[in-house]
């Protein structure tokens, strides 16, 4: 029988690692919305500073913005962020010709983000060297995840051990049994606390890029980035304490303070986290609490079962005290949590058609109908089996009927299993990916006369943020124009001015600029040609930009 109970226990904590490692809650990172200079702008004189707008307040990382000159060599620059806005200190006086800025900030959700700005001062310079980055992102990502599977592995297992040894498994567990929940309490409380201390540097290393080797460098422990890593580590650490000093005394009063030591370790994530990317932000917070709150007592309830039904076996009676205890608790909780999962959701969809035209609808509503069957199978045990085990008065039909609660009890730990191995497909998914699938924003095309000239500007997406403009010059017949230096191209709208946008040859008459549209409306394109010292017509094109 222990060695029964045992193997249970192995099945459990290995799927619960499994899914864990690959249920990342998904999350918005930070966009920039806009810049000073505009990308590509070709200046009169030098800017004194160069600054980047997001679109929610970001952090910076050490040596997070760096300027180049046309050569590749390094500019010296000072750089500080507030709120959403990153600002670059340039020097006093900068040389004519091209000059290229890389950033490196942290979004609010604790991802770094990065990229580039081109921008001229005078003329754009001939030629441009990359410049000479390191990108080194060593293991950074990975590392931090395994961790972190690792934290709530042992965080959800010790907080729902606490609750099984202080409500659900009360005095009559032998002395064995407990001893055994005890070992393995205390272990899941190393696990929870040595993974969390890991996931300070991995988090510091993996926003600044650090290769791994860099992981216990100071640049690392930037408490600027790792704050909120930090706060965790400490609530985790006084409420495992709390709860492991006092969940195997047998006072209520001392009870209630292991539960409450259990629950701020457990609840520290979602307590102290980043911001959330949807609103209203108190429910995301409360249905993170009943997520972790149910982990918890599933996690750690099937686990504390898995111990002590071998260990009474024999009684039937005891099997069904057990098991009542535990059905009612965890049923109740799996209600709250699907309700306030099933708002939640309906809430980042937008609407109740989403549940059908979505994948992620769809897998939502496969989670909640195994989440129904949970609470059914738990139903059956407790208002059906149970009270027959303590009604029936032969022993052998006792046993029997405790044989079949423990086989009910299995089969909700396997579609509990499903229920979290559909959840680690549907924290993966957009929860508008197929409606954006299905109607893509398009690329904008307009066209317009340039004197006897034809122009075909295509925009790309055609939406607020990173754009690749395409311009084609073409003739009488719409063959593209050839023996014309690069046409002078200008973007613009109501309230912003990007100024000439410096274009590259990309195919015959066909030329393009990459650049950041920061806000949706109705956008000009001024195009002109020269086409000698006299003649230079010039067209403007409008398009709309979502």
């Amino acid at each position: 029988m222990a060695r029964r109970g045992a193997t249970g226990l192995l099945v459990v904590l290995l799927v619960a690692l499994a899914l864990l490692a690959g249920a990342a809650p998904a999350s918005a990172h930070a966009t920039l919305v806009g810049s000073d200079p505009a990308e590509g702008e070709v200046l009169a004189s030098a800017p004194a500073v160069v600054t980047f707008t997001f679109d929610e307040p970001v952090s910076l990382t050490a040596d997070g913005v760096q300027v180049f000159d046309a050569e590749g060599e390094s500019v010296d620059s000072e750089s500080s962020a507030r709120d959403e806005v990153v600002t670059t200190d340039l020097p006093a006086e900068l040389a004519d010709g091209t000059y290229v800025v890389t950033w490196r900030v942290v979004s609010s959700d604790g991802h770094p983000i990065t990229g580039s700005l081109s921008f001229s001062v005078g003329s754009p310079s001939e030629t441009v060297v990359p410049p000479r980055v390191d990108e080194s992102e060593a293991g950074g990502k990975s590392d931090l995840g395994i961790a972190q599977a690792l934290q709530y592995v042992g965080l959800l297992l010790a907080g729902g051990l606490v609750v099984f040894l202080c409500w659900l498994a009360g005095p009559g567990l032998p002395d064995r049994a407990q001893r055994a929940v005890a070992i393995l309490l205390r272990a899941a409380v190393a696990l929870a606390l040595v993974s969390s201390l890991l996931c300070v540097p991995l988090a510091g290393a993996y926003q600044q890029g650090l290769p791994f080797k860099e992981t216990l460098s100071r640049q690392a422990l930037d408490l600027d980035l790792v704050l909120d890593d930090v706060v965790v580590l400490l609530l985790q650490a006084v409420g495992l304490g709390i709860a492991l000093l006092l969940a195997s005394r047998p006072g209520r009063r001392e009870r209630v303070a292991a539960t409450a030591g259990a629950a701020l370790a457990v609840w520290s994530p979602a307590l102290v986290g980043h911001t959330r990317a949807f609103e209203p932000v108190p429910l995301l917070v409360v249905t993170d609490l009943v997520h972790l709150t149910a982990g918890a007592i599933w996690l750690g309830g099937l686990a504390g079962l898995a111990i002590a039904l071998p260990a009474v076996a024999a009684r039937p009676r005891r099997v069904a005290e057990l098991v009542a205890a535990f059905s009612t608790l965890g049923a109740a909780v799996l209600v709250l949590l699907v309700a306030t999962g099933t708002l939640l959701a309906w809430r980042i969809l937008g609407s109740w058609s989403g549940l059908v035209d979505t994948r992620y609808g769809q897998l939502l509503l496969v989670k909640i109908g195994i989440a129904a069957l949970v609470v059914l199978l738990a139903a059956y045990n407790r208002f059906r089996l149970l009270p027959q085990v303590r009604s029936s008065g032969g022993h052998q039909h006792r046993l029997a009927l405790a044989r079949e609660v423990r086989t009910t009890t299995l089969a909700e730990a396997g579609l509990l299993a499903t229920l979290l191995l559909v959840t680690g497909f549907l924290v993966n998914q957009s929860p508008r990916e197929e409606a954006e699938a299905a109607a893509p924003a398009p690329s904008r095309v307009v066209t317009g006369l340039l004197g006897e000239r034809k122009v075909l500007a295509t925009l790309d997406p055609g939406t607020r943020g990173q754009n690749t403009l395409t311009i084609q010059l073409q003739d009488a017949t719409g063959e593209p124009l050839e023996g014309y230096a690069a046409p002078e191209v200008s973007v613009s709208s109501d309230r912003v001015d990007l100024g000439l946008v410096p274009v590259v040859p990309t195919a015959s008459g066909t030329y393009a600029a990459d650049l950041v549209l920061p806000a949706p409306g109705t956008w000009q394109i001024q195009v002109s040609l020269r086409e000698d010292e006299f003649v230079n017509p010039v067209t403007t094109l409008r398009m709309e930009v979502s």
